[in-house]
């Protein structure tokens, strides 16, 4: 009975006829925070239709939050490894977190009357409706939402009504405040979900999760689900990227992955991302079939800027009607820049990948402690991101004070149990858990041992789970190629570069055979960014900028 309780939200469905392709528009919460008023947030929209985005596909404005507290963790010594978190996106506006105040007597949401002078979002959203857009607004599905205003638990048909009441088109639920154990993470979700459903109102429903093992089952809660954190930097974008790279298969028309909002200056004047930055980002996210949620000022957006955003031809890779997500076929891991000058090295993601026995597969146990898990090849040990969950490599930390609460060593201590899991001191009850990217983070350890949390430290050195899959130290790429097909039998392609100096990207006969190119074929070739048509036989190469040069083409036979 309780497995059948625990696989009830999995075997509903969302049903909204929403999101065939990701959702365009404009997110408040990179651009104001928690700044909101609704006299500011009309003058935006406003904006939003006299640049013309409304026409390119933008059609949602948005309140938007993003879990900010995650941001605190930056303040450790930089003796523990860093962490990275995300957010959300324009022909939508939404509103997100800092807009609800209390609840009243009889248990509905009340707008804080300081800033929404009706104590509702509905005025606001009418407004917006009255432009051709279409509104969404913010909650959490925990007690509170991460700025500390009233979450959804356990008020989710109230507030559900309350949404469809006001208007409101798209919904962000959040996960502050909220456990992270999976089956309860999709229960509260799947709460919300039937509750939209029941209102009769066409819903927009975005998951807010911050994980990548919400993507086998996101399209059964929502119409997209954030795989990763805030991107909040260019640092963020890099490890969405990264995260996103391997969840291909969950991307359909009606259900998309969401690795987080578009990045470029906020009203205050902070550049979050170079435009060349914000133009790679734009590109990818086009590839990625991601939402193009665009999360800064529209008031003091560079001319550079706006003509990334308005590229029609990128957008319609974005909006193609097959709705697949783009693959990389060159290149692993883009490298994550240190957020840190006093540390050397940097962090490596840990992932499972194919046993190759490869140097960056092979460890030694209790090198240079007791407990640590040690890579001669990249001179990293096994490590717990800012001791939190996540698992990965840092370099190894053998004295110094205290972070995270205690000996910053402590968050390289691991434990191989005998019956086939790996543990930690930090988290008594807790196991390493493989997720749908082969990320691993530590979640609590089943009874009955499972594929996803057995790991065994063979003679060899190397760590092997299920599958034939071993831990592997993810040397990163500075370089990238990626390919979407789209309709009409054409194929885009994006080549990056992440590394600090100027490199080349090669789409070579292999490149082109994924494509079902031959390498004697002629191949027409548009450069979408600038706006060039030719045509090739073999191969073709790019020269890109450091730190986020990029181009993207479109090709067919």
């Amino acid at each position: 009975l309780l497995l059948l309780l625990l696989l009830a939200p999995l075997c509903a469905a969302l049903d909204n006829g929403l999101g065939r392709t990701p959702p365009m528009g404009y997110n408040s919460w990179y651009d104001k925070g928690c700044s909101l008023s609704e006299a500011d947030l009309r003058n935006t929209a406003q904006r939003m239709v006299d640049l013309g985005l409304p026409k390119l596909g933008y059609q949602y404005f948005n309140l938007g939050q993003s879990a900010y507290f995650l941001s605190l963790l930056f303040f450790f010594s930089h003796m523990c490894a860093k962490p990275f978190r995300c957010f959300v996106w324009v022909r939508v506006l939404a509103v997100d977190d800092c807009w609800a105040s209390t609840r009243n007597a009889t248990g509905h949401l009340v707008a804080d009357p300081k800033y929404f002078p009706s104590g509702t979002l509905k005025p606001l959203a009418d407004f917006v409706h009255g432009l051709g857009l279409m509104f969404g607004t913010y909650t959490d599905r925990g007690t509170k939402t991460c700025a500390g205003r009233p979450g959804a638990l356990d008020h989710e048909k109230i507030d559900a009504q309350t949404y469809a009441s006001w208007g409101v088109d798209y919904l962000k639920e959040d996960s502050c405040n909220a456990p992270s154990v999976h089956d309860v993470a999709f229960q509260e979700y799947g709460a919300m979900r039937d509750a939209l459903n029941a209102t009769g109102r066409p819903i927009f429903f975005s998951l807010c999760g911050w994980n990548d093992w919400y993507a086998p089952v996101g399209a059964s809660l929502g119409n997209i689900w954030r795989i990763g954190p805030d991107d909040t930097n260019w640092r963020g974008v890099i490890a969405n990227i990264n995260i996103n790279a391997k969840l291909a298969q969950y991307a359909a028309p009606g259900g998309f992955n969401d690795p987080c909002l578009l990045l470029s200056q906020a009203n205050s004047g902070e550049w979050r991302l170079t435009e060349v930055q914000t133009r790679f980002q734009f590109g990818i996210w086009a590839v990625m079939a991601s939402p193009l949620l665009i999360s800064g000022n529209l008031f003091n957006i560079s001319q550079a800027n706006l003509e990334t955003y308005t590229n029609a031809e990128v957008i319609a890779i974005n909006q193609d009607v097959l709705g697949k997500q783009g693959q990389r076929i060159q290149g692993g891991d883009f490298p994550e820049p240190s957020e840190d000058s006093t540390v050397t090295g940097g962090i490596q993601a840990a992932q499972l990948r194919p046993c190759d026995g490869s140097a960056a597969q092979l460890f030694a146990r209790d090198q240079p402690m007791t407990g640590f898990v040690y890579n001669k090849a990249q001179n990293l040990c096994l490590n717990l991101n800012d001791c939190g969950s996540d698992v990965i490599f840092f370099p190894c930390v053998t004295t110094g004070g205290t972070c995270c609460g205690g000996n910053c060593y402590h968050n390289e201590q691991f434990a191989f149990n005998s019956n086939g899991t790996l543990g930690s001191p930090l988290f008594p009850g807790m196991c390493a858990t493989a997720s749908a990217s082969g990320s691993i983070s530590f979640a609590p350890c089943k009874d009955v041992l499972s594929a996803d949390q057995h790991f065994t430290f063979e003679q060899s050195g190397q760590i092997s789970s299920s599958g034939g899959l071993c831990l592997s130290v993810a040397v990163p790429s500075d370089t990238n190629v990626w390919v979407r097909e789209l309709a009409d039998s054409k194929w885009a392609v994006f080549m990056g570069n992440a590394g600090t100096n100027n490199a080349t990207a090669t789409c070579d006969a292999q490149c082109l055979g994924h494509m079902n190119f031959s390498p004697t074929q002629t191949v027409h070739v548009r450069d979408v960014w600038g706006r060039t048509n030719s045509t090739i036989r073999g191969s073709f190469t790019s020269v890109l900028a450091p730190q986020g040069g990029s181009a993207l083409f479109v090709l067919s036979a």
